[in-house]
């Protein structure tokens, strides 16, 4: 009993470590901040999962590249947005509110202008800078607008906060006196909310993905075009720069996955819109943070000596799982977020403290009862009677007892399972001598395999080609081969493929793997293929033929049986095609792209003329050479103008492009076609191309016949507009017209 209670006495000791060193890391994690920025990778994710989309009551009018461009150039000139005011003074587009994404610091001459269009009937926010005051540097200095125009207008600051990563995720809904930028402009819109409710503390918005965005308007439509200005009614207006050369801005959220950083005038949006939306975010503050942690932590900690190893390490991840999951719901249906990374890391880390903890205790133990065991008599160790325990601690003092025993059945159970493998097995070590071959080995061949038998020894026991083995010997490392080679079994002779790999074992050393795959009525299956495809391409074919030529061309009698019969034909044509679509090599030759151009065009000339539809071949380059199989390429070509033709209005279109391209990478020459049309969703009331039958092997043939002559093709199908497909093919031969 003294014993036994000076084993709980250490246990227990290691687990107050344990507990002291995981308290004392989550305060430091939360009171330091130290996690905040992994944090702010869940944030993210959270937030990019949420998809929160924009408002349609905020509308930005964008001084974009061609604003720049129509309106002057930077800065524009503020007769410009004198303009803009004096358009949206109609009651068909009077927005809501009117906000200036821009410092209107320096004098000029359209000032008074632009102050009496602000003073007649704009709810107008503008913005104000902050400058470092000289006198006392941790202080900031509002610098006004413009006079008159500070004092007629709404002011607010532009400032975002910068997380420590350099993203914005949040900022300070006041600075000194002067509210948000976002806010002012929603105060002024409503005209029921008071900014000064909001404090001073940093608060977060959801950012909307600038992928969808907002509506925006350029700023030259919005002065110039009626139509443009209707859809700013009763609107949130944010007047800010879009254009890139003008640099304004910055890191969000999305930046990462959208590759391309957001313009400020579009985060202002954002802030905004979570306003509308009553969205903003608070954050909690670190003492309460460490409050909701405390009690799952306490919980986890308490698990480490009341549950076992396996069960304390579920629970552990049930409570990871459940920390970002609870953080994930505040976030999305209270806005309030909890950082639960603090958490995260700690429970995460106290799995491998307590186990360094729990096992110098059980090597104590053992080195104790070690020890002991020297000590006694053998007679006495013989007869001493087992106490078994229910500590999980002393429970691992029994994997010492069943270790050996584990390993033989393990070593058994796997030589069990690869002696009743399907497949001939035969593993050789480094010097390729045979270790292990499987009762299906015995089974197909009369050869005896001994243990220790050389690779090159099986050549002649199994009578494998003499080449066979000298490939596999000089094969690369961990380079797996396949070889097809016939055999002579107990069942006759069978065909096989015959597959190597090289398999890294324990303790450094290298084993080589065969395999012999009995694919004997596979083979048989696909030479039966063969003669069905012989047949119908020659012995079917002749009769129909004959059938057609027999027929008088004149007689409308025979009209019905000359159609059925051309039918046969090509539905016979098609399933050739196709099976000879899907051979595994073709058989190719040098052939003018030209020529399989211009073939693939006279077989849709009628077609096309019928629906009144022009065929430009627009290739500037001539006397290009491709390696094809003539039919297979023709007819895909066939089946991509058919299908141009079917979907293209009358009197448009369809034009084919060819161009070779230089790849300095490859050092190799490929061949470009491109066909474009312009696709309608109406079509005449009468469709011509279903009087023409095969020409619809469909678009998986043209995607095979394409692959297999080492070639790509990219499709851009709209519903409405220009459809392009892109093939391209390996240029065998380039050669220029003298």
């Amino acid at each position: 009993m003294n014993a036994h209670r000076q084993r709980k006495a250490r246990l227990r000791r290691e687990w107050t470590f344990t507990t002291v060193v995981a308290l004392g890391l989550l305060a430091l994690l939360i009171f330091a901040d130290m996690a905040r920025p992994l944090g702010n990778v869940v944030y993210d994710h959270f937030m990019r999962w949420e998809g929160f989309r924009s408002t349609q009551n905020i509308v930005i009018v964008a001084i974009d590249d061609r604003s720049l461009q129509e309106l002057g150039g930077w800065p524009l000139k503020r007769a410009e947005y004198v303009k803009l005011l004096d358009r949206l003074d109609d009651s068909c587009c009077r927005p809501k509110a009117v906000g200036f994404d821009l410092l209107l610091l320096d004098k000029t001459i359209d000032d008074a202008a632009l102050t009496e269009q602000v003073k007649r009937q704009f709810n107008v926010v503008l913005p104000l800078a902050f400058k470092v005051n000289e006198a006392n540097p941790s202080a900031l200095q509002a610098t006004l607008p413009v006079s008159p125009l500070a004092e007629v207008a709404t002011l607010g600051h532009i400032n975002l906060s910068f997380d420590t990563d350099g993203v914005i995720r949040g900022f300070q809904p006041n600075i000194q006196t002067w509210p948000h930028f976002s806010l002012a402009v929603h105060a002024k819109g409503a005209q029921a909310i008071e900014t000064s409710k909001h404090d001073s503390d940093y608060r977060r918005f959801r950012m909307v993905d600038p992928r969808v965005g907002f509506p925006v308007i350029s700023l030259t439509d919005a002065i110039h075009s009626n139509i443009s200005r209707t859809l700013l009614k009763d609107k949130y207006i944010l007047i800010g720069v879009t254009a890139p050369s003008l640099g304004d801005r910055y890191p969000t959220l999305h930046s990462g996955k959208n590759n391309a950083s957001t313009p400020g005038v579009a985060i202002l949006a954002s802030v905004l819109n979570a306003s509308i939306n009553h969205t903003l975010i608070d954050e909690a503050s670190p003492w309460i943070t460490f409050g909701l942690t405390l009690v799952p932590l306490l919980l986890m900690l308490q698990s480490l000596v009341m549950l076992s190893p396996r069960e304390s390490l579920g629970l552990a991840l049930v409570m990871v799982f459940g920390s970002l999951l609870g953080s994930y719901l505040l976030l999305t249906f209270m806005d309030y977020w909890v950082d639960p990374t603090p958490f995260m890391l700690i429970a995460l880390s106290i799995q491998p403290l307590w186990a360094w903890r729990r096992l110098e205790a059980i090597v104590h133990l053992i080195q104790g009862k070690a020890a002991d065991f020297r000590e006694l008599h053998p007679l006495e160790r013989n007869n001493a009677p087992t106490h078994p325990s229910r500590e999980v601690v002393l429970q691992h003092a029994k994997l010492l007892d069943h270790a050996v025993a584990s390993a033989r059945s393990e070593l058994d159970f796997l030589s069990s399972i690869v002696d009743e493998m399907p497949e001939v097995v035969l593993i050789f070590d480094a010097n390729d001598a045979l270790l292990l071959s499987n009762q299906k080995t015995q089974q197909l061949f009369d050869a005896e395999l001994s243990h220790g038998c050389h690779l090159m020894a099986l050549t002649n026991l199994l009578n494998f080609p003499a080449d066979t083995f000298e490939n596999l010997i000089n094969q690369t490392e961990n380079s797996p081969q396949q070889v097809l080679i016939p055999l002579a079994t107990k069942l006759g002779t069978r065909d096989f493929v015959l597959k190597t790999a090289s398999l890294n074992a324990p303790l450094g050393r290298s084993l080589r793997l065969l395999l012999l795959m009995d694919i004997t009525e596979l083979r048989q299956s696909q030479k039966q293929r063969d003669r069905a495809l012989q047949l119908l391409s020659h012995d079917m074919r002749t009769p129909v033929a004959s059938i057609l030529s027999l027929l008088p061309s004149q007689d409308r009698s025979n009209e019905k049986i000359t159609q059925h019969a051309q039918s046969l034909l090509q539905m016979m044509d098609d399933f050739i095609l196709t099976i000879s679509s899907e051979a595994t090599q073709y058989k190719v030759q040098s052939e003018s792209l030209d020529n399989l151009i211009n073939d693939s065009l006279e077989q849709v000339a009628d077609l096309a003329h019928a629906k009144n539809i022009c065929l430009s071949d627009e290739s500037h380059t001539s006397h290009l050479f491709v390696m094809a199989n003539t039919r297979l390429l023709v007819r895909a070509f066939v089946n991509l103008l058919f299908n141009a033709i079917k979907f293209s209005p009358s009197q448009s279109t369809i034009q084919i492009q060819s161009l070779h391209v230089e790849s300095s990478e490859t050092s190799s020459t490929q061949v470009t076609l491109v066909l474009s049309n312009l696709v309608s969703a109406v079509c005449s009331e009468i469709d011509i191309t279903q009087t023409l039958q095969g020409f619809g092997l469909g678009l998986d043939f043209v995607d095979t016949v394409i692959h297999k002559h080492q070639g790509t093709i990219e499709r851009h199908i709209p519903a409405h507009g220009v459809a392009t497909v892109v093939i391209t093919l390996p240029c065998e031969i380039s050669q220029i017209a003298l």
